[in-house]
Formats: structure tokens, C-alpha cells, sequence
């Protein structure tokens, strides 16, 4: 099972990653950041990781949510 999953199933730690893992002045991460204070670049993968567990507890399949960091496949016409 994946985090996004086990997220999905926990409302209460959803709804708190989600207002956690938002953008500061700046457009970075208030949560996420590297041992030198560095922030990540919003949205940080944990915020993409909460947008799916949100989408798949509003009725989405698992691995169906396009985010900024999930690679491109190519479409065939």
C-alpha cells in the first residue's frame, strides 16, 4: 500500500498535511526543508502526495493524479 493511500485514509492527518506543507511569501515550502533552512519549491512532493490522498478520498484512482512532479508519458495517437 502506498503513503498516498494510508493518507487517504486518515482525514484528520490529510487535512493537517495539506495546511502545513503550503507556499510562504516567498512561494516555497513552509514545511519542507533541508538541514541548511533551505526550503523546498511549492508544490513540495509531500503537498502532491496530500492533493492525491484528496482527490482519491473525493472518488480518484490511486496513481490517476497528474502532479508538477510526476513524469510525462508520451501520448500515441
Amino acid at each position: 500500500m502506498s503513503l498516498v493511500a494510508v493518507l487517504a485514509e486518515m482525514p484528520d492527518l490529510l487535512e493537517r498535511t495539506i495546511s502545513e506543507h503550503a507556499p510562504d511569501h516567498l512561494g516555497q515550502c513552509r514545511e519542507c526543508r533541508d538541514s541548511s533552512g533551505v526550503s523546498a519549491p511549492w508544490p513540495c512532493v509531500m503537498r502532491e502526495m496530500a492533493d492525491e490522498a484528496s482527490d482519491i478520498r473525493r472518488g480518484g484512482l490511486p496513481g490517476t493524479y497528474g502532479g508538477r512532479h510526476r513524469p510525462l508519458r508520451s501520448v500515441r495517437a
